[in-house]
């Protein structure tokens, strides 16, 4: 069952609006779709693998800080400027949005 749901059109929206106060929530929401995923999917499946892969490449974009740099309390803001680390992270967003949609497309 999941209880807190959370998609990535959702964090496009969320970011394109400005709701997001700190890159914590932004990370936060991240994760929580693929915790869901974890939980929605069986061990193995190919959805769950999908999820496991998309994980694993943002976490090593996160912490590898190659989008842009991390500080604890940076608003999030200057991500959504195209102008910061040439729009890098919004870039990255779209692609997964793009991703997202195509693997929906192949599954419905």
């Amino acid at each position: 069952f999941i209880k807190n749901q959370m998609d990535l059109f959702t964090i496009n929206s969320k970011l394109e609006n400005g709701q997001y106060t700190s890159t914590k929530e932004f990370e936060s929401d991240i994760h929580l779709i693929f915790r869901n995923c974890y939980t929605y999917n069986n061990i193995g499946s190919e959805m769950y693998c999908l999820g496991e892969e998309l994980e694993s490449a943002f976490n090593k974009i996160w912490t590898e800080k190659i989008i842009f740099q991390v500080k604890q309390k940076e608003n999030l803001k200057r991500i959504r400027d195209t102008s910061d680390a040439d729009g890098k992270l919004y870039i990255f967003v779209t692609l997964i949005v793009i991703v997202a949609i195509k693997l929906l497309t192949l599954f419905l």
